[in-house]
């Protein structure tokens, strides 16, 4: 499958309509859910200089070229919704924790949960990019989406770590 299909496709698990911030707003991925994929990467960095890659949304078009736009509407805190733009489709995501250089969490629609944990580890950062979604069905034909949404996520690290890479130069 090409890149620009498995993004295309990732797209579609995130909602065209943010959940609202509420008292059940999900912050750890379920393990029971239909489509699950926990994935980590060592990347030889500290934990500030993946943070600020992963957090710079303004710029996830340079690592992510299938990617039309990416933004937030606000500052980087609980609430605010994150709008990217992968193939032309509008994506919105809704903030639920926001703990710098430690922990990303947004919440999608169907029970979608998306969690990106940063810890030290030796002189670097073992980044953990997790999604469990409890209702929903990839496009196209994929027998196994948690396989299928476990190489989504390591593609997206391996692109991480090729970017703070390239700053650090």
């Amino acid at each position: 499958m090409t890149i620009r299909k498995t993004i295309a496709a990732l797209a579609v698990l995130l909602p065209l309509a943010a959940p609202a911030l509420a008292d059940n707003a999900l912050t750890e991925i379920n393990p029971n859910a239909d489509i699950l994929a926990d994935t980590t990467l060592e990347i030889d960095a500290a934990p500030e200089a993946v943070w600020a890659v992963l957090t710079d949304v303004d710029s996830w078009t340079q690592w992510l070229p299938e990617f039309a736009s990416a933004r937030l509407d606000g500052p980087l805190q609980p609430g605010t919704t994150l709008y990217w733009q992968p193939q032309g489709q509008t994506v919105r995501s809704l903030l639920v924790v926001v703990e710098p250089n430690k922990r990303l969490i947004w919440n999608g629609s169907g029970g979608a949960v998306h969690v990106w944990e940063l810890t030290p580890s030796g002189e670097g950062t073992l980044l953990r990019n997790a999604e469990s979604i409890e209702d929903w069905e990839f496009p196209g034909d994929h027998s196994d989406q948690s396989t299928f949404l476990a190489e989504t996520l390591n593609l997206w690290n391996s692109r991480i770590a090729e970017r703070v890479a390239a700053k650090a130069e």
